[in-house]
């Protein structure tokens, strides 16, 4: 029985005395660092949740008129500031590592997670821990921003603003970097595999949203101390966000490390009901009467874990179901949160049991243990009936991230302090809420026809070179922001970057010169689709779209739009601007603005530098090395040894486009290479046919040299942030990409896999294009899709096109707009084919099949059937039920990715699909019977189904088969008295007979 607490709460001094007692006194005097607990290396991230405990009893000593509370407050005050520059120090001494990590994203290249209490130096070697923990750096620059705003001047010189503003990129790169984790090992088998984490991005999100324009001097500060942050660099970690919640990680299906992005300190989670709803997930699944289990399966310190080694053996997870150990730091969380809601009946239930919990030190004072976990002689007893067995106190005490947050929160639940104190920045509060802007376009007439064109239809436009601004290209954005804040000295720089729309929608100023920048898309070496006139015109509306609805900064949006004699010439072009000039789009307001109404009305960045631009083309300002030239990687294409004859050369010049093609690939077909002179032959061929829009032979020589789209890397990542993965190859060939790779990483894929077929080189990064845009717009196309196919895919595309299995050739005649048309289609859910068409399922089939889609539930009801078989085999591709279900649970991602991969191992995408209606109906049943065999051959019960269906059916199955399946059976609807699933339930009433 834990005796009450006899002590007057009210009383500030109460709360200095424990603080002084457990972290205080544990400061180091020389570094100022505060140690995990007595005599260990200092965690960044305890250290910084140590720092707001002390940080919180400052500013409540401010309050107070009392002389010798005063001295209490200078004190407090001066150890917050030495604890953060100790912190900021440690970090410091490792600088060379964040431009290094920034151009490897290299774990063992990044800042070291712990360092040495005493000396500040690092505590272990670069490989010796996992050292790669974004959240832990994101929440001391979180930490940073919010005292700096609180008045207390942390950092001192020059040098260590520019440290602090490399620290941006390295943050921001949590968007797409797995790490470590909270807990320090990865994924929960703890084999050290590195996950993208939600409480990484989401605190990454909230550090770049705090750091956005703060000045580290304070009050005293100028513009060279003003941090400068990226409008796109948050939005991207948000947009990440939301595609991880309400999970925490890969492996990790509720995870109580959110709690501090839901809340306090990071505030991160901007839709409510997203908020609401993680909240509500984390209480039903990890809540106990002792705290929160970190997540589901989770051995730390249970008593049947094995403590001489720090991985769990394959299978070893399921024996922790129900003993996990529970955590009252996370019960603090959720007080804290209550607090900042002012709910403060739910707060003081959850004050009251965080009490219980504390253990009580020889002077009376709570201290938070680190966890409480099961003896070993209650386990079976807590299996049987769990929640029913009492827990002991155990870890370290006090544990002090626990114990900081303790503080905090008896501070402001006695109010001692209030939430605005320790939020000066209003994270609480998240975005306004605000109506969505008016996205301004703003017209430039290359030359004067255009000028003329636009004036005809009464379109403001502003002319190219009239002055009133300097068109810049993306890259000499992206080279104002690589100049902003930085130091030589430091040896810190930026790396290149896409440029988003949210850049370049915003004007920059120097001195008396504005400078307005091209769309990135806009460019012509882009990539070849940008030339249909249709998929610009897409790419516009997309970006209008997104600056409507990711706008948060002053003023309006702004988008350029080039109008060029080709453009002039196009229908929709016309059709588009005059859309525009209504003043709504798809929703969205839009305005065709002046060069005035862009001055006024736009949102104006500062420069304190102007990058170097040695040339104009087209009247926009480039870099003298302009990085947006395409790259070439197709060397291999074109060979020394191989040269054209006498015939060729003399003939080649009267043929036409296509018709030059035509012999270049003959001569390819026969010499397996071109000479190196037909480079440049076929860079000529490559304008001519763009010219001509003949989208065959733009395709093959876009392929033959190498072209790479700029958004490449960008798509991919996208599309793999958002949970899915993408293969490339087929059969024993294919590979998977499932965590976002380097760019030289994206390029070897797509090398080595067009190799056979270069013109997959071209099309890969097409549909790539096209599928970004769409889960763009569309996330919900995504929906049951856990591995995007990209040969199955483009296979698929080839015979909606040609009506017969592939022709790559077919595939590559259509337009720009037709191939993302089509993809759009085949995503959405539509199919090419008449509704009454007999084939109408088969094709449904084969397309859901090659898109990999799943149905709702599909995944419980597999994980059921597992859970009472041993496997299930799918034409000798078994799937073993141990250690699947031992260690993973239902609704976490890598479960779901292990079955998309042992699905893929199916060749006929129409049969893949008949199998994961087989898998629905047996795992139905099996909730009503456990008589199915210990283990289920698949292939052999969809023989059986397809056998009852040729009785039932007289005259149907007799034609081709495809593994003993007929078309007709491929073309049953699932549903009905015909339907295949009721022919599946007829087979499952055999095998139980």
């Amino acid at each position: 029985m834990v005796p009450e607490f006899n002590h007057d709460e009210s009383d500030i001094m109460y709360w200095y005395s424990i603080a002084r007692k457990t972290i205080i006194a544990h400061q180091d005097p020389v570094t100022g660092l505060i140690p995990s607990y007595p005599g260990s290396d200092t965690w960044v991230r305890d250290c910084t949740y140590s720092i707001h405990s002390l940080w919180a009893l400052s500013l409540a000593f401010q309050k107070s008129s009392n002389h010798h509370q005063s001295t209490i407050c200078h004190e407090l005050r001066f150890r917050t500031i030495k604890a953060m520059q100790g912190l900021l120090h440690c970090l410091m001494t490792q600088k060379d590592k964040v431009n290094k990590f920034i151009s490897t994203e290299c774990f063992s290249d990044s800042l070291h997670a712990k360092y040495c209490t005493t000396t500040g130096k690092p505590a272990v070697g670069d490989d010796e821990w996992g050292h790669l923990q974004l959240d832990a750096t994101a929440l001391f620059m979180l930490t940073l921003a919010q005292i700096t705003s609180s008045g207390y001047v942390i950092v001192q010189s020059q040098t260590e603003v520019e440290f602090i503003q490399s620290l941006v990129l390295y943050v921001y790169l949590a968007y797409r970097t797995p790490d470590f984790g909270v807990y320090e090992r990865g994924d929960k088998n703890n084999r050290g595999i590195r996950e993208m984490s939600a409480c990484s991005v989401g605190m990454a999100k909230a550090a770049l949203v705090a750091m956005r324009d703060l000045n580290l001097f304070g009050g005293k500060g100028g513009p060279q101390s003003i941090i400068h942050v990226p409008p796109d660099m948050s939005r991207q970690c948000n947009s990440v966000l939301e595609s991880i919640l309400p999970r925490g990680s890969k492996s990790k299906e509720f995870e109580s490390s959110i709690m501090s992005i839901l809340s306090y300190p990071a505030f991160a989670v901007e839709p409510n009901e997203l908020n609401i709803d993680s909240r509500e997930l984390l209480a039903k699944n990890l809540k106990g009467k002792y705290g929160y289990k970190r997540f589901l399966l989770d051995g730390y310190k249970c008593p049947l874990e094995d403590k001489q080694r720090l991985h769990y053996e394959l299978g070893e997870l399921k024996s922790f179901t129900d003993i996990e150990c529970e955590w009252p730091l996370y019960l603090i969380y959720e007080w804290l949160d209550e607090l900042f809601n002012n709910d403060l009946d739910s707060a003081d239930k959850i004050k009251s049991l965080v009490e219980r919990l504390a253990v009580l030190d020889e002077d009376g004072y709570p201290l938070i243990p680190e966890l409480y976990f099961l003896p070993s002689d209650k386990v079976k007893e807590e299996k049987d009936n769990p929640g029913s067995q009492s827990r002991l106190c155990g870890g370290k005490i006090p544990f002090l991230w626990g114990q900081s947050l303790f503080i905090i929160a008896n501070l402001l639940h006695n109010q001692l302090l209030m939430i605005s104190d320790v939020d000066p920045l209003n994270r609480r509060l998240g975005p306004v809420k605000q109506p969505l802007p008016i996205v301004q376009v703003l017209l430039l007439s290359e030359n004067e026809s255009c000028q003329r064109f636009a004036e005809s239809h009464n379109f403001p436009c502003t002319s190219l070179c009239n002055g009133a601004f300097d068109v810049v290209t993306p890259p000499v954005v992206m080279k104002m922001w690589e100049d902003m804040g930085l130091n030589n000295q430091s040896n810190l720089k930026c790396s290149n970057q896409k440029v988003s729309s949210l850049r370049t929608s915003i004007l920059y100023q120097f001195k008396d010169r504005t400078f307005i920048s091209l769309p990135e898309y806009s460019l012509e070496s882009c990539f070849y689709n940008i030339l249909d006139n249709e998929i610009f015109i897409q790419e516009t509306i997309a970006n209008i779209s997104h600056l409507s609805h990711q706008w948060y900064v002053p003023g309006r949006p702004i988008l350029a739009f080039l109008l060029t004699p080709e453009k002039c010439k196009e229908e929709s072009t016309l059709r588009f601007l005059n859309t525009l000039n209504s003043g709504s789009y798809q929703g969205v307001q839009v305005k065709l603005c002046t060069s005035d109404d862009a001055l006024c009305t736009s949102f104006k960045k500062t420069l304190n530098k102007l990058p170097l631009v040695s040339r104009k083309f087209s009247g926009c300002f480039q870099l003298s090395q302009d990085t947006t030239k395409v790259l070439n990687i197709c060397n291999s294409n074109f060979k020394e040894s191989v040269q054209f004859d006498d015939t060729f050369m003399k003939t080649f010049p009267s043929l036409s486009p296509r018709e030059k093609w035509g012999s270049l690939n003959k001569f390819m077909l026969m010499n397996a290479s071109l000479p190196c002179e037909a480079m440049i032959i076929v860079q000529e061929l490559y304008k001519s046919a763009c010219k001509q829009k003949d989208w065959y032979v733009v395709r093959h020589c876009s392929s033959l040299l190498g072209h790479v789209h700029n958004s490449l890397f960008d798509d991919v990542t996208h599309i793999l942030v958002n949970q899915s993965q993408i293969s490339f190859g087929t059969g024993q060939e294919e590979e998977t990409i499932s965590q976002p790779p380097t760019a030289l990483m994206v390029l070897d894929f797509l090398s080595r896999h067009s190799d056979k077929k270069f013109i997959l080189f071209a099309l890969y990064q097409e549909v790539l294009s096209y599928l970004c845009q769409i889960v763009k717009k569309k996330k919900e196309f995504l929906k049951g899709i856990t591995t995007i196919r990209m040969d199955c895919l483009i296979k698929l595309i080839a015979k909606e096109t040609s009506n017969e299995e592939c022709d790559l050739e077919k595939m590559c005649e259509l337009t720009p707009i037709g191939m993302y048309n089509l993809i759009y289609q085949l995503f959405s859910g539509g199919i090419s084919v008449d509704e009454v068409d007999t084939l109408t399922w088969d094709k449904r089939r084969y397309i859901d099949g090659s898109l990999n889609r799943v149905p709702n539930n599909f995944h419980q009801f597999l994980y059921t059937l597992l859970c009472h078989t041993t496997g299930i085999d799918l034409n000798g591709n078994f799937l073993v039920s141990f250690p699947i279900v031992n260690e993973m649970t239902v609704g976490e991602p890598q479960f779901s990715i292990t079955i998309s991969n042992w699905l893929e191992k199916t060749p006929y995408p129409q049969l893949r699909q008949l199998y994961v209606e087989a898998i629905m109906i047996l795992g139905t049943l099996m909730k009503s019977t456990d008589t199915l065999p210990n283990e289920i051959n698949l292939h052999t019960f969809v023989l059986k189904a397809h056998k009852i269906f040729q009785q039932d059916v007289a005259g149907n199955g007799s034609g081709d088969l495809l593994c003993g399946i007929s078309k007709e059976f491929l073309s049953t609807p699932p549903t009905g008295h015909f339907g295949t699933l009721n022919y599946f339930a007829q087979a499952v009433a055999q095998f139980i007979n």
